[in-house]
């Protein structure tokens, strides 16, 4: 996976047209139908950017509307003037964008939107490199190896204990079945090794 998001999406002048005649307010994010395209254009951009990888869990994204939500870092309903900045925007799982919900990620007030990485509290998608603030431990367990990342996973509540068990579950499930293959394939005749060897090939990818 990519550390952070090579570029940030590029509005076209219709759609800055559209922006500039339409918003009013940061709920027009979510109210006004006129902003869906471009919405669904901006999903489409930063898919491929992000390996379709939620920016804070790194959960695998779906394609449903109801699987994928387009995230602001800096929360648009106490920053009104950054909901259509492109570098606050990317994507994230609904259950992250749920549990970050309005916490201000701002270490200060600003009237512009900054670049310097250390003027956030969280680990920025376009900004910073995620594994230089947190290790994720067979795809399950989130460790903290900086303050950003720390505050991330505390604000996104990445220790959820139902996803990290689930995913727990499954590298253990995976680990086993290859275990008891390569236990047969030890015991196997030649021609069953061929088979079997088939089998832990397939069960490996």
């Amino acid at each position: 996976m990519r550390n952070k998001i090579s570029s940030p999406y590029k509005f076209t002048k219709g759609e800055k047209k559209i922006i500039k005649d339409n918003f009013t307010s940061h709920n027009d994010w979510d109210t006004n139908g006129v902003f869906d395209p471009i919405k669904m254009n901006i999903k489409a951009d930063l898919r491929p950017k992000q390996t379709n990888k939620c920016c804070y869990c790194k959960k695998e994204l779906g394609y449903d509307i109801k699987e994928v939500d387009i995230e602001h870092i800096v929360p648009k309903s106490k920053h009104e003037a950054f909901t259509f900045e492109p570098l606050n925007l990317a994507l994230s799982c609904p259950a992250c964008n749920t549990k970050k919900s309005h916490t201000d990620t701002l270490a200060r007030p600003f009237i512009r939107y900054t670049k310097v990485s250390k003027n956030y509290l969280i680990v920025h998608a376009h900004l910073d490199n995620f594994d230089e603030h947190i290790i994720i431990h067979n795809d399950c367990l989130f460790e903290g190896i900086s303050k950003k990342g720390c505050r991330t996973i505390e604000m996104c509540e990445l220790f959820r204990l139902k996803t990290v068990e689930k995913k727990a579950k499954k590298v253990l499930s995976k680990r086993t079945k290859q275990s008891e293959l390569i236990s047969l394939a030890m015991k196997a005749t030649p021609a069953e090794l061929v088979e079997l060897m088939a089998e832990i090939s397939k069960r490996i990818k």
